[in-house]
C-alpha cells in the first residue's frame, strides 16, 4: 500500500482548495443592503420621515437605491459613515456619536471559555458589527486558529499554510524576535557568544522584527470593523510557542502580545478590540487572554432546563482559566526574582458572563441563573451581563453567521424586530461596561488636589 508524505498532503490540500481551473477560490459574501426603516430604528434613531426630507435638502449625501417594497430606498453599509457625519452636526449630536472621551484608550475584550460550543464566535460577530453600527472604531482579533471568523465578517480566506503572515501569531514572534536581539545584545556586551538557537527559528524570530502591524488589519465588510486574520500557520501556534519559549528562557508570551498591541497603537486606532479564542487554554489563547482587560464567557441557554449545566460549565472553565493564570504569575515571579525587580501579577478589570442563545422557553433558566450568580458573588463589578443575545434559528436557513445578516424580507419584520432589538441590548449592556472603565481611566488620569494649603 503507497504511504503519503507530507509533499502530498500539501498537493491535496491546495487542490482541495482550488477550483476546477487551477485558481484558488477565495469568494467573498456580499455586503446585504439597509432599509430606511432599519437604519431609523437601530442605526440613526430618528423618524424615517425627517431621514427622507434630509436627504431631499442633501443630495450630496447618499441617497441610497429605490427598491420594490413600498418604494423604500436600500443604502450601503458604507452610507452610514458619511450620514451619521452629517446628524453628528446637529444640535442633538451625542445622539449619533459614540460616547468615547478624548484620549480613551481601546480596552481589549477577550471572548473565553475553555470548552467548545459555547458559541464565541457568534456571540463576537453579534458584539462587534453592533459596535460598529453604533459608530464605533472595531478591531477583531481572530486566534481561533480553525476559526471561521474573518470569512463571517467578508474576508477572503487564505490560502495555504506557510508563507506570510500567521495572524496574531506574527505578532508573538516579533516579541520573541525582540527578546532575542535584546538577550544576544546583552550578551556580546558581555563579551559572551550570542544565544545558539536553531538557525530557522532565528532566521523566522528575527524576520518578524520587520513586520508591519498594520500588514495584519483587513477591511471587513462593515465599515469601521477590521479583522486580524486567523491565518492557516495558526494551526501550530501552541507548538511554536512552546519551541520558542524553550529556547527563549524568560519570554513571556503573555506579556509579549499585550505589548505589541499597545506597540501598535491599536488602542489609540480604535475604540474597541475584540479577541476570541479556541477551546482549550493552550499557549495561544492563554496569550490572549493573559492581554485582555475584559473576559466575556459566553453561556448559552438555548434550553429551559439549562441553568444547572451552565453553571457546572461556567464553573469549570472558570477553574481551569484559574489554575492556568496561577501557573503564569508564578512563572512572572520567578523571572522577575532572577531580573531584580518586583513581579506585577496579572489581572482583568472586567470578568463577565453573557447569557446566549436564549430565547422564549428559556427565560425561565435565564432567571435562574441570574438568582444563582447574584447568591455568591465575589466579584466587586456585575458579573452577569443584563442583556442576553437570543437564539436565532433563522441563521441556519439563511446560511450566514450572525443577525446583522440576516435580511429581514426573508424573515419578515415582526419575526426580525424583536432579534434585533435584543442583539441591540446586549450590545448595549457591554457598552456600559466600556463607558465605565473609560470614566475610571479619566478619574485615574485627573490630577489629584492637593491636601496642602
Amino acid at each position: 500500500m503507497a504511504s503519503l508524505e507530507t509533499t502530498d498532503l500539501q498537493r491535496l490540500a491546495q487542490a482541495i482548495l482550488s477550483g476546477a481551473d487551477g485558481t484558488t477560490q477565495t469568494a467573498q459574501r456580499p455586503s446585504r443592503p439597509l432599509s430606511i426603516w432599519e437604519i431609523t430604528t437601530w442605526i440613526l434613531p430618528m423618524a424615517s420621515e425627517h431621514l427622507r426630507r434630509v436627504l431631499a435638502q442633501n443630495p450630496a449625501l447618499p441617497q441610497g437605491v429605490a427598491g420594490a417594497e413600498g418604494g423604500t430606498r436600500w443604502f450601503a453599509p458604507a452610507d452610514m459613515q458619511p450620514l451619521r457625519a452629517h446628524f453628528a452636526q446637529s444640535a442633538r449630536k451625542n445622539r449619533y456619536l459614540p460616547p468615547r472621551p478624548v484620549g480613551a484608550q481601546a480596552a481589549v475584550v477577550a471572548m473565553t471559555g475553555p470548552q467548545g460550543g459555547t458559541g464565541r464566535t457568534t456571540a463576537l460577530l453579534h458584539l462587534a458589527t453592533a459596535a460598529a453600527l453604533a459608530g464605533y472604531r472595531v478591531l477583531v482579533v481572530d486566534a481561533d486558529p480553525g476559526g471561521q471568523l474573518a470569512a463571517s465578517l467578508g474576508v477572503a480566506p487564505v490560502a495555504g499554510s506557510s508563507g506570510g503572515s500567521a495572524g496574531v501569531l506574527s505578532l508573538l514572534a516579533q516579541g520573541a524576535g525582540q527578546h532575542l536581539r535584546g538577550v544576544n545584545q546583552s550578551r556580546l556586551d558581555r563579551g559572551e557568544e550570542p544565544l545558539a538557537i536553531e538557525d530557522a527559528m532565528a532566521e523566522a524570530l528575527t524576520g518578524a522584527l520587520n513586520l508591519s502591524p498594520g500588514a495584519l488589519v483587513e477591511p471587513s465588510r462593515w465599515p469601521g470593523l477590521d479583522v486580524v486574520s486567523a491565518r492557516p500557520a495558526m494551526m501550530l501556534g501552541d507548538l511554536q510557542i512552546t519551541n520558542w519559549r524553550m529556547a527563549l528562557r524568560g519570554w513571556q508570551p503573555w506579556r509579549a502580545l499585550a505589548a505589541s498591541i499597545e506597540a501598535a497603537g491599536w488602542r489609540q486606532s480604535y475604540d474597541l478590540i475584540l479577541c476570541d479564542t479556541g477551546r482549550g487554554l493552550g499557549p495561544l489563547a492563554l496569550s490572549v487572554l493573559a492581554s485582555a482587560d475584559v473576559l466575556v464567557m459566553p453561556v448559552p441557554l438555548h434550553e429551559a432546563d439549562a441553568v444547572s449545566g451552565a453553571v457546572t460549565a461556567m464553573s469549570q472553565g472558570l477553574a481551569a482559566l484559574a489554575d492556568a493564570m496561577a501557573s503564569l504569575d508564578q512563572e512572572a515571579q520567578r523571572n522577575a526574582r532572577a531580573r531584580g525587580q518586583a513581579a506585577q501579577p496579572f489581572h482583568w478589570r472586567r470578568v463577565l458572563a453573557l447569557p446566549t442563545r436564549v430565547q422564549g422557553a428559556s427565560q425561565a433558566a435565564l432567571a435562574g441563573l441570574a438568582a444563582r450568580l447574584a447568591g455568591g458573588n465575589p466579584l466587586p463589578s456585575p458579573f452577569l451581563l443584563p442583556n442576553p443575545l437570543p437564539e436565532v434559528p433563522q441563521l441556519a436557513a439563511a446560511g450566514v453567521g450572525q443577525v446583522y445578516d440576516l435580511d429581514y424580507r426573508d424573515v419578515g419584520r415582526l419575526a426580525y424586530a424583536p432579534l434585533r432589538d435584543a442583539t441591540e441590548a446586549a450590545w448595549q449592556g457591554l457598552s456600559e461596561v466600556l463607558i465605565t472603565l473609560w470614566a475610571e481611566d479619566a478619574a485615574a488620569r485627573a490630577p489629584q488636589a492637593s491636601l496642602s494649603l
